[in-house]
């Protein structure tokens, strides 16, 4: 059985590289629409053709899509095999690192410190959110501790021994960060731009904790490759607007093969789906949690 594994791996290993070696226009292009739809949405709030609500709600929108081109760049996702290309890989990611107020620069060390140990309580530093369906308080107080230790995780074992040009750039965007949505509350003249500017943070980063790093991994007690992430399957009603989540729902598909783009997912999972489900991954309903049976088995 071990043997069977062991080929049906090394054959969905083969398949995402498939994935891998192309320049990421999508994810490019995601780049340039959460910055048009970022100034767009200030520039007619500071006008005043849009009201608090709808430019929170776009801002929330912006903010959670940022993640995703920052998540691909801290892969390097971006160039692809396109090696001379990574400093377009990292200027997205120094793009929309603001918006979440997640330093681009660092964002690896906690990120793939989660990669490494996946479910593990004393050593996955995502494992804050584990509690998250706990009632009001417990969302609240997990989704804050998850955008915390974003910032945070690096000065445990790593800051000491950090390059100085990483701590410099480190600084730098948690001061740019910081220093642009002062500028906006300091320039846009109406009442309560700050409130468009910290519930609309708030919102677009708990939809991230929520998505991308609470639900994928409950009930966080398999720490195995190909069983520690689940994918949430849409029921039929929700296709229309399964984009919205960037493919994250097949978060499994991520932490399998890390470098391949998130609008992969998809074609990706359904070639493979059979070998995942031969390993045991987990394909549940996205609401409702109950398994999700299998359309066809390994060939």
């Amino acid at each position: 059985m071990d043997l069977d594994l062991n080929a049906l791996n090394k054959k969905a290993v083969a398949t995402a590289r498939e994935y891998t070696a192309e320049l990421a226009w999508p994810t490019m292009a995601l780049v340039l629409l959460v910055w048009t739809s970022l100034i767009g949405d200030f520039y007619l709030f500071a006008t005043g053709q849009l009201s608090l609500t709808t430019a929170t709600l776009i801002y929330a929108v912006v903010t959670y899509m940022s993640y995703t081109p920052l998540h691909e760049a801290v892969h390097g996702n971006i160039h692809g095999d396109h090696n001379r290309l990574q400093w377009l890989n990292d200027l997205c990611g120094y793009l929309v690192a603001p918006l979440m107020i997640v330093p681009f620069s660092t964002h690896k060390v906690e990120h793939f410190t989660h990669h490494r140990y996946t479910n593990q309580p004393d050593k996955d530093p995502d494992y804050v959110v584990n509690g998250m369906s706990g009632g009001l308080l417990a969302f609240l107080v997990c989704g804050f501790r998850f955008l915390w230790v974003q910032n945070t995780f690096l000065f445990r074992d790593y800051w000491p021994t950090a390059p100085r040009r990483v701590k410099a750039a480190y600084i730098a965007e948690v001061l740019f960060a910081i220093g642009w949505r002062v500028a906006l509350i300091t320039l846009i003249e109406r009442e309560h731009t700050w409130a468009l500017l910290l519930f609309g943070y708030l919102a677009g980063g708990y939809f991230v904790a929520y998505w991308f790093a609470y639900r994928p991994h409950v009930p966080y007690k398999d720490s195995s490759r190909y069983r520690n992430t689940n994918s949430l399957i849409m029921p039929g009603w929700m296709k229309p607007l399964e984009w919205f989540w960037l493919g994250q729902n097949l978060h499994s598909v991520h932490h399998l093969f890390p470098r391949v783009p998130f609008y992969h997912y998809h074609a990706l999972h359904r070639r493979i789906e059979p070998i995942m489900r031969a390993h045991g991954t987990p394909m549940i309903g996205t609401f409702n949690r109950r398994n999700v049976e299998a359309a066809r088995r390994p060939e």
